[in-house]
């Protein structure tokens, strides 16, 4: 699988309106305020620190869901590479549901320029597609936007 080198998550300031962002197979809702940038296959909406997005990766075999387990594994490691990468912690790995899918999801904490941020990133399979979703937002800060992304990814 492949994994970006961004970052992304909800933000200190998230709106309290929000509207739909629709892409390729999926939708969720952001902050109505923040900035929309879409690219081949991502789309990320930021205001300042905060970040969330979705990018498409295409897998080379089909998912199915009987092959968890092994996918869990590869995912540990995948979300341990970008932990590394960005110098952080990896902390609280779980396996959620989003969008009404079997995910797994992490927290990952760093410092950039002198800000305590964290980035939790979610995977969600179908198919031959890995949608990987990104939020960033100052540690102890307003996780709205993150909550957000997360509760309201759908496939369609």
């Amino acid at each position: 699988m492949l994994l970006p080198l961004v970052a992304g998550c909800g933000g200190s300031n998230a709106a309290t309106t929000e509207h739909l962002v629709r892409g390729t197979g999926y939708s969720f809702f952001a902050p109505a305020s923040w900035k929309e940038v879409r690219s081949g296959r991502s789309i990320s909406v930021s205001e300042g620190l905060g970040v969330v997005s979705v990018t498409r990766f295409p897998l080379i075999r089909s998912y199915r869901p009987e092959l968890w387990n092994k996918v869990v594994a590869e995912l540990d490691r995948a979300a341990a590479a970008v932990a590394s990468q960005q110098k952080g912690k990896l902390s609280d790995p779980q396996t959620v549901t989003i969008g009404g899918r079997r995910a797994r999801r992490y927290d990952i904490e760093y410092e950039h320029d002198g800000k305590q941020l964290v980035e939790r990133i979610a995977f969600v399979l179908r198919g031959k597609t890995e949608y990987l979703l990104l939020c960033r937002y100052e540690r102890d800060g307003d996780t709205r936007a993150c909550d957000r992304l997360l509760a309201t990814f759908k496939l369609a």
